[in-house]
């Protein structure tokens, strides 16, 4: 993998079995696959960072459990951190595992921030050799009535805001989607607008179950939200929602991506039912708007639509900034879907992967 030329285009996918990376040309039409990494670890989440090129992985095991990996060498070799996320010893608490790695923004190299289980908000400053826990949001008000999800407690999305330097946004099963303004020092917590998918304890915004969160490109106030309960955005950067999926065919989906050049065009892939975590109508669908959820079409062309019942999972989507844009997701039933077109056409990749977990897509310029 080191010889990867710049203009090449690179897919980094985590799975119940380890992790993989593809690698194809900057016109995306052949791959080449990776062999295996962290071979019999579970990895939540591979991404890249844009600012030094390191790859960084999450990766839980279950005998050794979760670690922060990074490679400098396109993922042919593997280092681990000197000093691993780890709440205090008095804590009572255990690690269980991490979930999602999130580079910092252009003028604070070495800085990454990472999300674990029990939910927990990490910050690195040495580009992963050492991690403190951002303790501050465990002391929310709202702790005591914090409950887990299926995939337990988990702190799974993590947002910058590239506009104001101080602001960042965390979403945690089944709780919400907390906001700083001072850099973690302080959070809120609202959800007005949501539907509760755990009864509210300690006021209306408690018991929300955020699946995953994205910015708008182009307005950073404008955020939008696959939850357990439905489609949602907001307009006032997170302090009121509107249920934008009454169109849709589902309430229930995990994953969600932008476009990264224009405002209010979102995709995201349903599933029938909290009951039933499968493709929604059976179906395979990529949901798109172009008008923030005012209205939504299904991409299909390529996708199985009839009897199939896999699911794509909430990092399980991504977009490689291309023109024309790249779209990429990986299903539970290991099959890995692109499109070179926006989303009009779809592709196979490859199939018989473990599980996939995490899907990222970057194009190295």
């Amino acid at each position: 993998m080191t010889d990867t030329p710049v203009g090449s285009t690179i897919v980094m996918v985590g799975t119940t079995r380890g992790g993989f990376i593809f690698t194809g040309g900057a016109d995306r039409t052949e791959w080449r696959m990776s062999d295996p990494l962290h071979r019999g670890s579970q990895v939540y989440h591979l991404t890249l960072d844009p600012r030094d090129g390191q790859m960084y992985a999450a990766v839980n095991n279950v005998f050794w459990g979760p670690e922060i990996s990074r490679s400098s060498d396109m993922g042919e070799s593997w280092t681990e951190s000197s000093e691993e996320p780890r709440f205090r010893q008095d804590s009572g608490e255990t690690l269980e595992a991490m979930w999602h790695i999130a580079p910092g923004r252009p003028e604070e190299p070495g800085v990454l921030y990472a999300g674990g289980a029990p939910a927990s908000f990490w910050k690195t400053t040495d580009s992963g050799d050492t991690w403190v826990e951002l303790g501050a949001l465990g002391d929310h008000p709202s702790r005591p009535d914090w409950e887990p999800g299926a995939g337990g407690l988990c702190l799974h999305t993590i947002l910058l805001d590239p506009e104001r330097p101080g602001r960042m946004y965390a979403g945690i099963s089944a709780v919400g989607l907390f906001r700083t303004d001072d850099g973690g020092e302080s959070w809120l917590l609202s959800s007005k607008g949501i539907t509760p998918a755990l009864p509210p304890r300690v006021d209306e915004n408690t018991g929300r179950c955020v699946h995953k969160a994205v910015l708008d490109p182009l307005d950073s106030e404008i955020i939008f939200q696959q939850n357990h309960r439905g489609t949602y955005r907001s307009r006032d950067a997170g302090l009121t929602w509107d249920d934008i999926g009454g169109k849709l065919p589902s309430t229930f989906g995990f994953p969600m991506v932008t476009h990264p050049r224009v405002s209010g065009n979102v995709f995201t892939v349903l599933m029938d039912s909290d009951e039933f975590r499968s493709a929604a109508e059976g179906r395979v669908a990529v949901w798109t708007t172009s008008d923030a959820g005012e209205t939504w079409r299904a991409q299909t062309r390529g996708l199985p639509e009839r009897n199939a019942f896999t699911g794509v999972l909430r990092e399980a989507m991504s977009v490689d900034g291309g023109e024309p844009l790249g779209i990429y997701f990986g299903t539970t039933g290991g099959t890995l879907y692109y499109s070179t077109d926006e989303g009009e056409s779809w592709k196979l990749m490859a199939d018989n992967l473990p599980r996939v977990l995490s899907v990222e897509a970057r194009m190295l310029g």
